[in-house]
């Protein structure tokens, strides 16, 4: 899924050629640099340095660091959104009740996130200060959101909550919080949580499939 990104300069990017591959390049340093330190804590003669690339060539491509965040972030974003939406898919497709759904959407989120985490961490982090970052980073979240409810709803017919919708957009929302805390999204450190990884998708994924499953009132 492509990403508003409102800013001309991280759409300036080259087709063909040398010119391609120094993009690349910026990209690839800019990227691994935020991973190394875990924020954006990094100058662009680092990423000159580390990309191979002159400092002219950056500016001709990003009139500043925060242009080069944001095309950084794009790229992330597309790798993410891919790889979870891929996963989403394949989990309907294999689904043959709403309790092997669940299990199969826990693994499919959660999963992603990790492979994912060390660029997702610092992006987080720089989105508490950075509109355009927040904003593309909600439009992913929303995305999977979306796409984990609509798979969920499949079965609402084995929801015995009153308000499926409701209960799915509930699940989700715990789900996700729960893993980006474990990964220490928004924060400098790398988790939020030291219990076992599989241990907390079971047991996230027998808890969804109870709560949907009821309908107690209290």
């Amino acid at each position: 899924m492509k990403q508003d990104v409102g800013l001309s300069t991280a759409l300036r990017a080259p087709v063909q050629g040398r010119s391609k591959a120094s993009y690349e390049r910026m990209l690839v340093a800019a990227e691994a640099l935020m991973v190394a330190r875990g924020s954006d804590e990094f100058t662009l003669q680092e990423v000159s340095k580390k990309g191979r690339v002159s400092i002219g060539s950056i500016y001709n491509r990003f009139e500043s660091k925060d242009a080069l965040i944001h095309a950084v972030q794009l790229r992330v974003l597309e790798r993410v959104d891919q790889q979870m939406h891929d996963k989403i898919d394949a989990a309907r497709q294999g689904a043959a009740n709403l309790n092997s759904l669940v299990v199969a959407l826990v693994d499919a989120v959660t999963e992603t996130l990790r492979d994912h985490g060390e660029a997702m961490r610092p992006l987080m982090l720089r989105a508490s200060v950075d509109p355009l970052v927040a904003a593309n980073g909600k439009a992913s979240y929303a995305a999977t959101a979306n796409a984990v409810k609509e798979a969920l709803l499949l079965y609402s017919a084995e929801i015995r909550q009153p308000d499926p919708l409701r209960a799915v957009d509930t699940c989700f929302r715990v789900l996700y919080a729960s893993f980006a805390r474990y990964l220490g999204f928004g924060s400098p450190t790398t988790a939020g949580w030291e219990g076992d990884w599989n241990v907390l998708k079971q047991d996230m994924g027998r808890m969804i499939a109870a709560f949907l499953g009821s309908d107690i009132e209290l």
